[in-house]
């Protein structure tokens, strides 16, 4: 009876031990990984996508990227948004962070380079050579962004000033939200030419790409990206911002056409 007894008793804990660690098992795939919010600019869409299907293919992380002009970001983040990790297309727009606090300085870096692009429409390619070809009586809308927020409008205006043309630039500037936004205008034809990014000229379907903007003429297109100071998720984030320097990246980020700096 006793040896009966022990033995039931020897299966009930075995039973309560497999169950417990079935139990933990459940627990530990129930706990899903941090969502990491990515602030980027527009430009950065199609690469960016990229690399995060790549990252999330090993991480239980799940990325959420936010892409939009850096201005507007930049506001989103000073109104409280969630925000992990910035990247914006100008140093601008980070410097004004940073002062603020916003940002922890001893992850900020530049990341990556771009060119600034002049593309022209399919009928306007023939006319638009260059630059100074804008001032001519056929080219009647010139596309760029928004110089408030879009930082490729920024340097557009800056290089239209440096070359001493912005004033007679601007009665034909149609002005857009995003850069994304100056490559539909142009590639459907609702401009005749305009200023993006090197790597959004490699997008076009119909347009076509004249030849980046003198290098002399305006600030050098840098990426600089940080993790933010109140970032929700700071471990997480830490570790997507490692991956975007490792070599599967930089593939992604080179293949799309911006220089890894």
């Amino acid at each position: 009876m006793k040896k009966r007894i022990g033995m039931v008793f020897a299966v009930c804990l075995i039973f309560t031990m497999v169950l417990a660690g079935c139990g933990g098992n459940a627990r530990q795939q129930e706990q899903p990984g941090a969502e990491v919010h990515v602030f980027a600019a527009a430009s950065l869409t199609d690469c960016l996508n990229e690399i995060i299907t790549l990252y999330q293919e090993d991480s239980s992380n799940t990325i959420v990227s936010v892409y939009e002009a850096s201005g507007t970001l930049k506001k989103q983040i000073e109104e409280g948004a969630d925000c992990d990790i910035f990247i914006s297309a100008n140093q601008k727009h980070m410097d004004t962070l940073e002062e603020a606090g916003a940002v922890n300085s001893e992850t900020r870096k530049d990341l990556l380079g771009n060119a600034l692009t002049l593309i022209a429409s399919a009928e306007k390619a023939e006319v638009v050579t260059d630059v100074q070809a804008l001032l001519g009586d056929d080219v009647e809308l010139i596309a760029i962004g928004e110089p408030t927020d879009v930082p490729a409008g920024q340097y557009a205006q800056e290089m239209f000033e440096n070359l001493g043309i912005w004033d007679e630039i601007q009665p034909k500037l149609v002005y857009a939200k995003n850069v994304r936004a100056v490559l539909e205008y142009v590639d459907g034809g609702d401009a005749d030419a305009g200023f993006v990014y090197h790597t959004d000229a490699m997008l076009l379907e119909e347009g076509v790409i004249i030849g980046d903007a003198p290098a002399d003429s305006y600030t050098a297109v840098n990426y600089p990206s940080a993790i933010m100071t109140e970032a929700p998720q700071p471990e997480a984030a830490a570790d997507f911002y490692a991956f975007l320097t490792t070599d599967a990246a930089k593939a992604v980020f080179e293949k799309y056409g911006f220089t890894v700096l």
